[in-house]
């Protein structure tokens, strides 16, 4: 994403009636998702990015739901993985797959935890790709 459409984003986000707390989460989600859409494949096409903890995207033609999740948060963790209300989103808004990425350098150290982790919650069954993602250096790693 280009840093004027960005900004443009943020001033959306910054004009809306949402919370301050609610702006400040919107901003992190659109950083989070430039970043992705920068360091995993350019050519994704952001659909709808103000949409709960979902950003849709466009993916080689396939309408696709992104769940970003900060690995510091293990609190707010359990509300990802067991969402059932994730699959009835995805029937809803017609998308064909939905991901998670996992923002954290160390998750991007190790990856191999976060596949036991991924393994473990069955996160595995709930989204079609997860991916872990290093912020800072702009890096991607699939786990699945």
């Amino acid at each position: 994403m280009e840093v004027e459409s960005f900004l443009k984003i943020v001033e959306e986000i910054e004009h809306s009636c949402l919370s301050a707390e609610q702006q400040e989460e919107m901003i992190t989600k659109v950083a989070d998702l430039s970043r992705f859409i920068q360091s995993y494949d350019p050519s994704i096409e952001i659909i709808h990015w103000l949409r709960c903890k979902v950003s849709i995207i466009r993916y080689s033609g396939v309408n696709t739901g992104v769940i970003f999740f900060d690995n510091t948060q293990e609190s707010s963790a359990s509300a990802y993985y067991s969402n059932a209300r994730l699959m009835d989103f995805k029937k809803r808004e017609g998308l064909k797959e939905l991901w998670l990425v996992v923002i954290g350098s160390c998750t991007y150290n190790d990856p191999g935890s976060f596949k036991k982790l991924s393994t473990d919650k069955s996160l595995d069954k709930i989204y079609d790709k997860i991916f872990t993602l290093d912020f800072l250096q702009s890096r991607v790693h699939i786990i699945k």
